[in-house]
């Protein structure tokens, strides 16, 4: 009986000390982290453009860097901090949701889609922008592809593992897919269009006009994106840490808030009329009000 007693109180002990350890549903939140470091950790594509990408003298630019600025002005108003630090990590096509997942960074800013990753412990944001699959083709080709018919043997360049090359070859089993990849994936099947080695380049639609800002193509007179409105539609979110909702709610009120509104304008400038029409018409389609 006296055995059965101890036992009892190691059982006991045992299970005290180990709940005084905080579960997995009680680990530190993002801001509370934030709070006590002063560092915001992001992730940031370098092949992206408008969102993230390498200028000519090798800087880092874009959309989601101005939005990140945005974030920081926030949390020190929200922590009454003085100075918050940013750790910049390279995100990628492919490390990109593991990044967030294995709590190396707090947010990744780029081109995601919202979907479901029940492999990745990651939640995506609120939709901050929408658009869609579309064809960068040369203008004198524009009466030979037709992205109404079948476009058999047409040759398709797409980055290969994305959503655009999945939507392709079931939309177009009859056409020839030529992949590319990496952080250049996007840039060299831009330069295999002009260069006529491939007929058409898929992308989501706002890919492809900023990286045709950036090669300096003439769009609308030697380059057209086909069709007018996008073939489907998708929603780009930020990728975020998942049981967290404090950090997903302080998120999302600040996408919707007007300066981060502010720099689509500046960002987009004379080609915001066109993205607008494209993110009606999605909006349309997917039955959204906002």
């Amino acid at each position: 009986m006296k055995n059965i007693k101890v036992s009892g109180i190691i059982v006991n002990l045992f299970l005290l000390f180990f709940s005084s350890f905080p579960s997995h549903g009680q680990e530190e939140t993002v801001l509370e982290r934030i709070d006590k470091t002063g560092l915001l950790k992001v992730g940031i594509r370098e092949d992206a453009v408008p969102f993230g990408y390498r200028d000519i003298n090798g800087d880092l630019e874009g959309l989601c860097l101005d939005f990140i600025a945005v974030l920081r002005d926030k949390l020190k108003q929200e922590l009454n901090k003085q100075v918050i630090a940013i750790k910049v990590y390279k995100s990628t096509l492919f490390n990109r949701f593991e990044l967030v997942s294995d709590r190396i960074v707090d947010i990744e800013c780029g081109p995601n889609t919202i979907r479901e990753l029940p492999e990745y412990q990651i939640q995506f944001s609120t939709p901050f922008l929408l658009t869609g699959t579309q064809l960068l083709i040369e203008a004198d080709k524009a009466k030979t592809i037709d992205p109404d018919g079948s476009l058999e043997n047409v040759n398709i360049g797409v980055l290969k593992n994305t959503t655009n090359e999945q939507l392709m070859a079931e939309k177009y089993p009859l056409a020839n897919l030529v992949q590319f990849q990496g952080v250049t994936g996007r840039y060299r099947g831009i330069q295999a269009l002009r260069g006529d080695k491939i007929d058409a380049f898929a992308s989501d639609g706002i890919l492809l006009v900023g990286e045709a800002i950036v090669q300096d193509l003439r769009l609308g007179a030697d380059y057209l994106l086909v069709p007018r409105n996008p073939i489907d539609c998708e929603k780009y979110g930020l990728i975020l840490p998942n049981n967290d909702p404090q950090w997903l709610s302080f998120i999302n009120s600040l996408i919707g808030n007007a300066p981060a509104r502010n720099l689509y304008l500046d960002w987009f400038g004379d080609i915001a009329t066109q993205l607008e029409s494209v993110q009606s018409f999605c909006r349309e389609k997917n039955g959204d009000i906002d």
